[in-house]
């Protein structure tokens, strides 16, 4: 096997199973059409007198006005429609295989304002994606009328997969067209020529079936905007579904009863706020949704769903938010505490470089630069010769970004000529330093008075607080129970954050943990638990060190799974591994080798075998104290069903399996406890936003407990303390937290589950890998 066939395997195998659910790489399952049942089978009628009742319920209400949405309707996984027109369907599945790739087209929806079609894509071969860093094909689908009209706007893939579903989105069909081509030339992502191509499946729609309801969907009137009350007021302001506070509008538009909760859409309005700097760019804002009590009401984002037809505003964020549950203690608030996104300030530069510059020649700066608050300190230039032929020199500046995540850009305001082209840009250091570079790249080597614009990406935060007001229809439903709240939560992490409190008495050891930093530069470590100490080991992915800190198993850069003496420096080279993990007497490591599974092997690299699963993903996760039970995660049912696992035991001597307890999430990955008797994991939550919540439990799945849940920041990867440490041993979680705008290195957080305290580790720069004794 080649190397690029092994780096192809490995990141086929790893990128579902390592990538944080933070991030939507290709188009999802669009709604999975509900379990992938027909979507005609999700759609079957409700009593015509509900509408009735509920519009009867929402006239009674006060102090917002309700309509139904002119000729507005929702159809799961296809969103708000356009009903003016009778709506059509799909009159058979079509299915096309053609070599060893199945093409078969689900489902559609036809209305007046757009057509959904529902595709899955089988049997496409692993090799048939690149293995260097080309795209591959695109997979643009478009619809073909009988007149020759092309509709454009979908397309068919999903990078590395061999198994998926794609939604496709188009505008409307004319009522009296009921057949129509679906065409595309390749299936996405593989390479041209690696399997069939120029694809044309026929489609015929019908009526909808007289017993498909669509749900209303129910408009807010707006009437005048909330205002914040004056500061020698005391009364409490009468909310309604919008307020306006420093030039930014929050509102609720409008929602939709959904099987079992409600769907809210509104739009976040920022053409009013004054900022610093022109412009702006990732923008975030958390909503919070509490009753009438001021019990948090849980809520997701429906990421995959499109707003309905709306004229685009840059300065206009829409949002839907779902609901799972109808009974609520009314009315609700919706409240937004603050907006938060990047500006990108500039602050003019000057450098005299003289008449003769010369390669290798520095300049010492040493000044601060100050951007809307965020200061960074520029140190040096110094003319380097390119290492891109296009290019004569770059003039590399050297900064210091003690705050973290702070990124500058460096751009010549008057280049010089000839030049090929100017360019700026800026990046990384080093390990375990806050020196980051920053460069422009020359045509030719510049002289003499030099004027620069240096540019800043900084976080800019406009305070509030928004709230806005919503009474959702009555309900003869119980009033859910609160959940128990988790021990980290967003409002305790803004008060621990930054804060340098003593480590317990007793808690020590020495924790492994890896940065950001690329090869050459070493990017694993080791120090101790306050970070003091650090020591650098080698650049790789995944490390794991042996119980007795003599050895180091990771993933290099090849996709080998290396064994290295750290005494010695002699390496032990398995052809294909990551996810090592030591079993306690240090003898033999357990290992995700992709595609194919679980493996075993000695420390010395020898008496490799697979362990045979039967499951189609699976991931190591841990050994039990006999040295002799390994603990893993594995995915059940057919292969879409990307979210359900288990975690199972094998007996390796035995070969006996058990299944301990179920858990949703893309990657089933944890941590045992040194007693074995408590796993720490990563789960999807209702409300968790980005898969970010945390467990413990007991390896059977009982005295579960919600150990983390952030709003906005991602909570994962969680550790426990080591047995030898006197009275904490296993009592003790280090977590990694990710904010926004600073995803580089994760800040670390010591968590107990058992009593709740919260100390941050902010010394630490990097993602935690394993706390050893």
């Amino acid at each position: 096997m080649t190397r690029e066939e092994r780096l192809q395997q490995a990141l086929e195998g790893i990128a579902a199973r390592q990538v944080p659910e933070t991030t939507n790489l290709w188009p999802r399952l669009a709604a999975r059409i509900e379990e992938r049942k027909s979507l005609m089978q999700t759609l079957r009628a409700r009593p015509a007198l509900a509408l009735f009742i509920l519009l009867l319920a929402l006239a009674l209400l006060t102090g917002v006005v309700y309509a139904v949405g002119k000729s507005l309707g929702y159809l799961p996984g296809v969103g708000i429609i356009d009903q003016s027109a009778p709506i059509r369907v799909l009159a058979e599945p079509v299915s096309v295989t053609r070599e060893s790739v199945t093409i078969t087209i689900t489902d559609a929806v036809l209305s007046a304002d757009k057509t959904v079609i529902f595709v899955k894509v089988e049997g496409v071969p692993r090799n048939a994606y690149p293995t260097d860093e080309s795209i591959g094909c695109m997979g643009f689908a478009n619809l073909r009328l009988a007149d020759g009209t092309l509709l454009e706007g979908g397309y068919i893939g999903a990078g590395g997969w061999t198994h998926y579903e794609n939604r496709l989105e188009y505008g409307s069909i004319p009522a009296n067209v009921n057949e129509a081509v679906l065409t595309f030339d390749c299936i996405g992502f593989t390479r041209p020529g690696a399997l069939p191509e120029n694809w044309e499946i026929p489609l015929r729609f019908a009526p909808a079936p007289p017993d498909m309801t669509v749900a209303p969907v129910i408009e807010l009137s707006t009437p005048a905007a909330t205002n914040p009350v004056a500061a020698d007021v005391t009364s409490t302001p009468v909310l309604s579904n919008t307020m306006t506070l420093n030039g930014i509008t929050l509102t609720l538009e409008k929602f939709v009863e959904v099987e079992g909760g409600y769907q809210l859409y509104g739009s976040l309005d920022l053409s009013g706020a004054t900022l610093p700097a022109q412009g702006y760019f990732n923008m975030m804002a958390v909503i919070k949704m509490t009753d009438a009590n001021g019990n948090r009401i849980p809520f997701e984002e429906t990421r995959f769903e499109p707003q309905d037809n709306a004229v685009y505003d840059p300065n206009k964020v829409a949002w839907i938010y779902r609901t799972d549950q109808k009974a609520f203690a009314a009315p609700l608030t919706l409240s937004l505490s603050w907006v938060e996104m990047q500006i990108a300030p500039q602050i003019p530069f000057e450098l005299d470089l003289g008449s003769n510059p010369q390669i290798g020649q520095t300049w010492e700066i040493n000044r601060d630069l100050t951007f809307e608050g965020h200061t960074v300190r520029l140190l040096s230039a110094q003319l380097v010769e390119s290492t891109d032929p296009q290019w004569a020199s770059s003039l590399v500046f050297t900064y210091e970004d003690n705050e973290g995540g702070i990124f500058i850009n460096v751009m010549d305001d008057v280049p010089q000529t000839p030049l090929i082209e100017v360019l700026g840009g800026g990046g990384g250091g080093g390990p375990l330093t806050e020196k980051k570079l920053a460069w422009m790249n020359y045509g030719e080597i510049p002289s003499g008075l030099r004027r620069f614009t240096i540019r800043a990406d900084v976080p800019y935060r406009i305070n509030g607080p928004w709230q806005v007001a919503w009474n959702p229809p009555s309900t003869t439903e119980p009033i859910p129970t609160s959940a128990p709240e988790a021990c980290l939560t967003s409002e305790k992490w803004e008060q621990v954050k930054g804060q340098h409190e003593a480590l317990p008495a007793g808690l020590g050891g020495k924790i492994l943990f890896t940065t950001d930093a690329m090869p050459p530069d070493i990017n694993v470590f080791i120090a101790n638990l306050d970070g003091s100490d650090p020591r650098g080991l080698v650049n790789g992915y995944y490390p794991a060190l042996s119980p007795d800190g003599t050895h180091i198993a990771f993933m290099s850069q090849n996709v080998s799974l290396n064994i290295l003496d750290l005494n010695n420096g002699q390496t032990i080279l398995l052809e294909n591994g990551t996810n090592p993990v030591w079993s306690p007497d240090g003898l033999r490591i357990l290992f995700y080798s992709p595609p194919d599974g679980l493996y075993l092997a000695n420390a010395d690299g020898t008496g490799m075998q697979k362990i045979e699963t039967g499951s189609p993903r699976v991931n190591p996760i841990g050994w039990l104290p006999d040295n002799q039970t390994i603990v893993y995660g594995a995915q059940v049912g057919d292969i879409y069903n990307l979210y359900e696992h288990v975690f199972k035991t094998y007996n390796l001597q035995t070969g006996e399996t058990k299944s301990l307890s179920p858990i949703t999430i893309k990657t089933p990955s944890g941590a045992l406890s040194p007693d074995g008797q408590w796993i720490a994991f990563n789960a999807r939550l209702f409300g968790a936003n980005l898969d970010g919540a945390v467990f413990i439990s007991r390896l059977d799945g009982s005295e579960r407990k919600l150990v983390a849940m952030l709003d906005n920041t991602l909570a994962f990867h969680p550790v426990w303390s080591p047995d030898t440490l006197t009275g904490t041993g296993g009592q003790w979680l280090i977590v990694n937290v990710v904010e926004p705008y600073k995803p580089t290195n994760p800040v670390l957080v010591l968590v107990n589950p058992f009593t709740c305290q919260v100390i941050p580790l902010a010394e630490v720069k990097g993602e935690i890998q394993q706390w050893i004794p």
